[in-house]
């Protein structure tokens, strides 16, 4: 089932006449069609944001280790752009199920999905502003622990993504990506160790203030596999409500 066939589901619960208006003029029909198609562009533009910023999230993390300063730069300038963006396309999407009256059961879990999902953008953001704004030091030996983690982390948000999207067309079958987002974030978790273990008791060069402030952004980088976790329970929680 399509978005556009979901909402026009959701549209059941107002009172639309079917019946077209005089000739030259619209039916209510057509225009709540039309809605329903604006609907179904905002939320998928919406997701592509949050993924978009992800991405860029990854690549900043890389070459912010790897000292491409200048790339850097443009990666938080970026991501900055994203979030806004997607923070547009949720404002465009609560409006029109709040105007045009689209708000039976499963549209106020839609609403409450894309919402707890601008997380995603938001920390995608904090972390890369952080990271320019605070310089962490890092070893070399620690450089390639966190861009493992910041891609695991990145797999997990790609898995939620699909997940989501079926939720809007095949429900019956989000149960894998939903079971690749636990995966990937037990994954990040077994990393989050490995690499603190190294940093407080591997490493003779830093001292305690230096090893507590990559500690902080360890957890960061490991951040949006945790949202995406939180998601991943919402949507298995939204699965079973449209089973009943």
């Amino acid at each position: 089932m399509a978005y556009s066939q979901i909402i026009r589901i959701l549209c059941l619960g107002t009172n639309l006449n079917p019946n077209p208006n005089k000739k030259g003029e619209r039916s209510m029909k057509d225009i709540f069609l039309d809605r329903n198609k604006e609907l179904e562009n905002e939320i998928e533009e919406y997701l592509c944001c949050l993924h978009n910023g992800a991405m860029i999230f990854y690549e900043g993390i890389k070459d912010y280790i790897h000292k491409n300063d200048k790339r850097f730069k443009e990666r938080v300038r970026a991501v900055i752009e994203h979030e806004k963006e997607a923070d547009g396309h949720l404002k465009n999407l609560k409006f029109t199920l709040y105007r045009y009256n689209l708000i039976p059961d499963l549209s106020a879990d839609i609403l409450e999905l894309m919402d707890a999902m601008d997380d995603i953008s938001d920390v995608s953001k904090q972390v890369l502003l952080d990271l320019d704004i605070e310089r962490p030091y890092m070893e070399d030996e620690f450089s390639e622990d966190f861009i493992e983690i910041a891609k695991i982390s990145l797999k997990a948000v790609e898995a939620l993504m699909g997940g989501v999207r079926l939720f809007f067309t095949h429900v019956k079958t989000i149960d894998d990506y939903i079971s690749k987002v636990y995966f990937y974030e037990s994954e990040v978790d077994k990393l989050e160790e490995v690499l603190k273990t190294k940093i407080f008791q591997n490493s003779e060069t830093l001292d305690l203030s230096q090893k507590m402030h990559l500690s902080y952004f360890v957890k960061k980088t490991a951040a949006l596999s945790d949202i995406a976790e939180q998601m991943a329970i919402k949507l298995s929680v939204f699965k079973f409500k449209r089973g009943i």
